[in-house]
């Protein structure tokens, strides 16, 4: 941390669009693809909105998809200060592609961003929180810093592992550390799961709840975790709508009346890790 600050928290919006709807769930019709519009209509200049009046910086996970779709709404949150980090070109999921289809896609999920920021992208998130074989060899030979997909700490850094070959008779390794920074993640710090129905399931928690469970994770951070990383994870066409982004700036209001702590972006706690360590 910073001298002085006690924990960083990153707020983090995966600015998916329609891609997520095309890419993930693979529906093409005007309902669903309405929803991602919502984000890029509604939803994101809220969140902008709502940083700027806190001061807060923030990181975007923005697909290559979303940044060819709206160039104009990217560099505007790329002009307020805000991170641009990778997730994907199409919110395709890496564990179905192979090695020269992934590297293909990353590589063209990094021009449609360094095409509207001028610099590619340093921090990754890859599409529904999975990742391939090949994936963290590929982000480290496209030399990104960090991901932040993973779930094997909650509120602390930890490196990134390449799995050793396995043998029917030894099936599972952990595998070599490397240098890519792994943020964690959790889906009871994502507001996807809680608020947004999906073809499968239907989903309509109260607002409240979802505000008690984002304040006692933080407050665990806050009290037990020295140099914690708390990671929230959002969407604009989730948080975006008008009852949850009442929690968000609730949330972000209660987090700044508490002592020493750092409001960053993730490639800043990442470059300060990498200091320190």
């Amino acid at each position: 941390m910073p001298h002085g600050k006690k924990c960083a928290v990153c707020l983090t919006f995966d600015f998916d669009a329609i891609s997520l709807w095309l890419g993930t769930f693979h529906v093409a019709s005007p309902t669903p693809l309405s929803r991602g519009e919502f984000g890029a209509r509604v939803g994101i200049w809220r969140i902008l909105d709502l940083l700027d009046r806190y001061a807060i910086k923030a990181t975007f996970f923005v697909p290559g998809h979303t940044a060819d779709t709206y160039p104009k709404t990217v560099k505007e949150i790329h002009g307020r200060g805000h991170e641009i980090a990778h997730h994907g070109y199409c919110h395709e999921n890496p564990l179905k592609l192979e090695y020269e289809e992934e590297k293909a896609l990353l590589k063209k999920a990094i021009s449609s961003l360094k095409g509207i920021t001028g610099e590619a992208p340093l921090g990754s998130r890859s599409p529904a929180w999975d990742l391939g074989p090949n994936t963290v060899k590929l982000l480290l030979e496209n030399t990104f810093v960090y991901d932040s997909s993973m779930m094997a700490d909650d509120f602390r850094i930890y490196k990134c592992r390449i799995g050793d070959k396995v043998s029917k008779t030894e099936p599972f390794r952990f595998g070599s550390e490397t240098a890519l920074l792994e943020i964690p993640v959790s889906w009871s710090l994502d507001d996807f799961p809680a608020f947004e129905p999906t073809p499968s399931a239907t989903r309509f928690t109260p607002s409240s709840a979802v505000f008690e469970i984002w304040k006692e994770e933080f407050d665990y951070m806050y009290n037990n975790v020295e140099g914690g990383v708390y990671t929230l994870s959002m969407h604009p066409q989730v948080i975006g709508r008008g009852h949850r982004i009442m929690i968000l700036e609730k949330l972000a209001r209660y987090i700044q009346s508490c002592q020493d702590v750092w409001f960053a972006r993730m490639i800043d706690v990442a470059e300060a890790w990498k200091e320190k360590h």
